[in-house]
């Protein structure tokens, strides 16, 4: 009776060893501040004071799998380039396409996801691909957005008659589309497609004028090493099968590619000249 009791107590004692090690370890990994945009679906939103979305879920598989933890930090969009630029945050995410220009104050891990844009109206709309984006319409994208950029360098600045407005928030702009104040309404497709889906008052009328890379991005010098644990783990989640389950969750009618996709960032740049 006595082994038998001792034989208990010392695995009782073991497995209090290796569970207070466990909470030191978790304790011990380091935390970083995760940029997102809490109104952005279905990369990155809030419901009910929790953070939901496709990039929270894979950023949390990548801090498992790579030793580190990060808390999701709510800023403005149009201020969260900068933030991060500035070291106010460690890491963003939330449908964050790479471009030329960004990669200049920001650096960029690979890219884990690629989409293209659609353009939105209300759905008893008359207008088309064509007179959504000509004669005056008053197209809206979310402010600081490759979308916004396009519209203004591809279209404005290069002679098409368009106002453009810009919004803090997708959802804001879709407000504006349904109350009749915007003619169109410039967004990514899987974000274009999370409001279809929830019946709101719009369509689409274009599809695929232009694609994006959607990258993770570090505080410019990389000063935490992240982009390697972040490449890292993006392949981890591929070969794990965790970026088909989030597809299959976030993005159904999507494909999950293999992932990261080997973009040559330089040369990217170059051939965009």
């Amino acid at each position: 009776m006595f082994k038998f009791s001792k034989k208990i107590l010392g695995g009782v004692f073991i497995f209090t060893a290796l569970f207070m090690c466990s909470i030191t370890y978790a304790a011990d990994l380091p935390v970083y501040k995760l940029g997102i945009d809490a109104a952005f679906p279905p990369w990155t939103w809030a419901e009910k004071g929790e953070i939901k979305g496709f990039d929270w879920e894979l950023l949390q598989y990548i801090g498992e799998v790579e030793g580190f933890k990060v808390e999701a930090a709510d800023i403005p969009w149009s201020a969260i380039i900068t933030a991060l630029s500035k070291g106010k945050i460690d890491i963003l995410a939330g449908g964050l396409s790479y471009t030329c220009k960004r990669s200049q104050v920001i650096d960029f891990a690979l890219p884990h996801w690629k989409t293209d844009y659609w353009t939105l109206v209300k759905t008893n709309s008359k207008l088309n691909c064509v007179t959504a984006m000509t004669k005056g319409a008053n197209v809206g994208a979310q402010a600081g957005t490759t979308g916004y950029r396009w519209l203004k360098e591809e279209l404005k600045d290069k002679g098409v008659d368009i106002n453009i407005k810009a919004y803090e928030s997708v959802e804001l702009g879709i407000k504006e589309l349904e109350n009749g104040r915007l003619d169109a309404l410039h967004v990514d497709s899987p974000t274009a497609r999370g409001f279809i889906d929830a019946k709101r008052d719009v369509k689409y009328v274009c599809k695929g004028l232009h694609f994006d890379y959607s990258a993770y991005a570090v505080t410019p010098g990389d000063p935490n090493n992240l982009i390697e644990k972040i490449n890292s783990g993006i392949k981890k989640a591929y070969e794990s099968g965790k970026i088909e389950e989030l597809v299959r969750k976030y993005l159904p009618w999507a494909t999950a590619e293999q992932v990261p996709y080997q973009v040559d960032y330089k040369k990217f740049c170059s051939e965009s000249k």
